[in-house]
């Protein structure tokens, strides 16, 4: 009875503990020399941007790409099924504009694919996507270029920001998605030359690119298509010091909705995806693709750190009858993600989250409740824009 209470109880405490081990790896790899990207010089660039309802704040992220591009390159911005003045406002700024209205085949890969299609009668060299409401560090663009024009696909360094005026557990959502976009990446990047693939600020060879199906409804499409590169042996790279950036929206239900997308997105996604991914990367022998299969695997630090505690409380209630094994495995897994998120947090999150400011943590976490609530999963079902600040709403 005592063995088979032990192997029970042992499978979840002994998945939890590797992961935690690979996440508290990924999290000290981001301390050793980064890994720096090799480039090349950039053939002509096409810039896709796709935009549905964005007639508001599409223009900085024009003006920002505008100013990067040379006069062989080119901007698209794709109007998605809008009904509001985005081509226009696109059009008057300079840009090259593709409608598409079809109610029935909604989200961002659609129109990705919609632009790829309409790029394949003269091709560029590299193809860049930019979401309509971000912002780019001067050079950002080019350098992703660059180092897609070596041959794999390319991404920035992607980063969320509260903003000013923002509940302080905004700043902790700020350093939450700067510890998996910068922190974790940098060390998946430095330790097995692959990283995810976050959307914005990504760059693709045209020989890649042109070869890809984006039409899909995936929430979470930048991600899968990260893998599917990955496991088709051109796994992204990673640019750490070509930042592109976004502000939080500011009214907290368009911001626990975005949250959502991207947490049960990608929750699915690990779920459908991760263990075939994993025995496939053990059957080519394929570092990378493992890697990048563990590193789906992690769920989001919160929802970690609660399951580690709930595998932690269950195995200690058997100790009593003998079975020690499964609650050894869950403190060493709670010891691991609480040491490596405070060491990640120590060398990169003090200036986004000072520690005066770490009693915000309470309101996070309650704040979790809105993201993993029903109506919050139910948004998670379909690509619908956030709400923008002063719209009273996501749309």
């Amino acid at each position: 009875m005592i063995a088979l209470l032990t192997a029970l109880l042992a499978i979840p405490a002994l998945l939890i503990f590797v992961l935690a081990a690979f996440y508290g790896l990924e999290i000290f790899g981001a301390f050793l020399p980064p890994r720096k990207p090799a480039s090349a010089s950039a053939g002509p660039i096409a810039v896709v941007v796709p935009a549905h309802n964005e007639s508001a704040g599409l223009l900085p992220t024009i003006a920002d790409i505008k100013a990067a591009l040379r006069p062989q390159d080119r901007l698209l911005v794709v109007a998605d099924n809008c009904d509001d003045g985005t081509a226009e406002v696109a059009m008057r700024a300079g840009a090259s504009v593709l409608s598409r209205n079809d109610s029935e085949r909604r989200g961002k890969g659609f129109a990705l694919q919609f632009a790829l299609d309409a790029l394949k009668d003269d091709p560029p060299a590299i193809v860049a996507f930019v979401d309509a409401d971000c912002r780019l560090e001067e050079g950002a663009l080019m350098r992703v270029a660059e180092v897609a024009a070596e041959g794999r696909p390319a991404q920035a360094l992607y980063l969320m920001q509260a903003g000013q005026g923002v509940p302080t557990a905004r700043r902790v959502a700020e350093f939450t998605w700067a510890l998996m976009n910068r922190v974790r990446m940098g060390g998946l990047y430095t330790l097995f030359d692959a990283c995810r693939l976050t959307g914005s600020g990504m760059a693709l060879p045209w020989e890649v690119a042109e070869e890809l199906d984006l039409a899909s409804g995936e929430i979470v499409e930048d991600l899968a298509l990260g893998l599917h590169l990955t496991s088709q042996g051109a796994a992204p790279v990673f640019c750490a010091d070509a930042l592109v950036y976004s502000i939080f929206p500011c009214a907290e239900e368009n911001a626990a909705k975005q949250r959502a997308r991207w947490e049960h997105g990608s929750l699915r996604l690990a779920i459908r995806r991760a263990p075939a991914l994993f025995a496939e990367a053990v059957s080519k022998g394929d570092v990378r693709l493992a890697a990048a299969a563990l590193d789906l695997a992690i769920p989001p630090f919160i929802l970690f750190l609660a399951i580690a505690g709930g595998v932690l409380v269950v195995s200690a209630l058997f100790l009593p009858v003998g079975v020690t094994a499964p609650f050894v495995l869950a403190v060493w897994s709670c010891a691991l993600l609480s040491l490596a998120t405070i060491s990640a947090w120590a060398a990169f999150g003090r200036s986004i989250l000072p520690a005066s400011q770490l009693g915000a943590l309470a309101d996070y976490v309650v704040g979790k409740v809105r993201v993993y609530g029903a109506k919050a999963r139910k948004s998670t079902r379909e690509w619908t824009r956030t709400g923008r600040d002063g719209e009273g709403g996501a749309s």
